[in-house]
């Protein structure tokens, strides 16, 4: 052949000799390379693909970042020896049971050569024969969260144990003062008996205004200790015909003859606890009927399905309440009109308040002075649980 045959078969590059071109497949993949390197340094957590015999295949940034080693340099160490610092695998690593199960594997534990919490999660990685060839290793530290939740933990105990003091502060409450309240009144009853004809008219006022504030502790005592029990007293839920109950609660309030209750419209069946809704309507209604100040006091209970919820009213054309004070109405001990005057322990609405939240829903007023007030509460709609049926 000759020497222009020779040169014409060659390319312009080897005829040049300029390098030859590179191929745009391999431009593309060595691109691609490049990009899924910078995306896998990229990862924050530590992640690693280990083969079965335990040893570190490849790393990313991240992980050999945690233990001050440079990728390359921890390939082919195996990881029980450098994240463990022991000669065999912990008998609960996930790599392990990946292993052995084929099936991707969750694990948390405080691993004290590092001194942190970690959140593992492993994936198989199989080989052409179908055998698990190794796995996909990520490791997050979760040191910060673990240390929120035993905080946490700490904290509940904490309040758990305040809440049983505080159970045990009510009911000693209860015994050392009630009962030299009880001698106290006992003790004005004799004097104000025994010695009738030796007071005058001023002497017998200071005796019974006397008994009057023995009688307002006494029953300010008691409201903290009704309060105490709906705090920690769960009863048992059942379900409660509201049309058989108010009727009940109003006897039982037994309203004078200027003021009249009654029932707008058909009430639900409720899941509820009855002692604690009894008292809701007994509040509600009692406070309704003892401010009313028309000739002819009206108060009427109603009901509507809203959002998910029963949506109960007691409307009273009572005396009103200013909007500055729709809050404080709720809070203990707080009335609105002097004890001299109404007497009213100020827990009533506050009971109401706590047991309404704490069956998920919600109580509020709106008034107008001299125009009346309605209360509003509202209770999650809950379906009756089957019963067991026995066979």
């Amino acid at each position: 052949m000759s020497n222009e045959q020779n040169t014409a078969l060659k390319s312009p590059s080897q005829r040049t000799g300029a390098p030859a071109p590179v191929c745009k497949s391999e431009e593309k993949s060595r691109q691609d390379a490049d990009e899924w390197k910078a995306t896998f340094d990229s990862i924050t957590d530590l992640v690693s693909l280990q083969d079965s015999n335990f040893r570190f295949l490849k790393v990313n940034k991240a992980f050999a970042d945690a233990f001050g080693m440079r990728p390359e340099d921890i390939i082919g160490m195996t990881c029980y020896k450098l994240v463990h610092a022991t000669e065999h695998p912990p008998h609960d690593c996930p790599h392990r049971e990946t292993l052995c199960s084929g099936k991707p594997q969750r694990a948390e534990f405080f691993e004290p050569h590092l001194g942190v919490y970690l959140e593992v999660s492993t994936s198989p990685v199989f080989a052409e024969n179908g055998d698990v060839a190794g796995s996909v290793h990520i490791a997050k530290d979760i040191t910060w969260r673990k240390q929120a939740e035993q905080k946490q933990a700490k904290l509940l105990t904490d309040v758990e144990s305040i809440n049983r003091e505080l159970k045990d502060f009510a009911y000693i409450v209860s015994h050392d003062l009630k009962a030299p309240l009880r001698g106290i009144k006992s003790l004005v009853e004799w004097i104000s008996a025994d010695y009738a004809d030796k007071l005058d008219e001023n002497g017998r006022e200071q005796m019974k205004m006397l008994q009057n504030r023995v009688e307002r502790m006494y029953n300010l005592i008691e409201g903290v200790l009704q309060y105490s029990r709906v705090t920690h007293d769960e009863g048992q839920r059942a379900s409660v015909n509201l049309n058989e109950l108010v009727p009940q609660v109003i006897d039982s309030i037994a309203p004078p003859e200027n003021v009249s209750i009654r029932i707008a419209n058909e009430l639900p069946t409720i899941q509820f606890e009855p002692t604690r809704i009894t008292q809701v309507f007994q509040n509600l209604l009692g406070n309704a009927v003892k401010y009313m100040d028309k000739p002819q006091g009206q108060v009427t209970i109603g009901c509507v399905e809203e959002d998910g919820c029963w949506k109960f009213s007691v409307c009273d054309n009572g005396p009103g309440i200013d909007e500055k004070h729709f809050e404080r109405i709720f809070q203990m001990f707080q009335t609105l009109r002097a004890r001299d005057q109404m007497e009213s322990t100020g827990v009533g609405l506050t009971i109401v308040r706590k047991i309404v939240e704490m069956h998920g829903g919600k109580i509020w007023v709106e008034s107008k002075l001299g125009e009346g007030s309605t209360f509003y509460f509202t209770i999650p709609i809950q379906k009756e649980e089957p019963k067991d049926e026995k066979t």
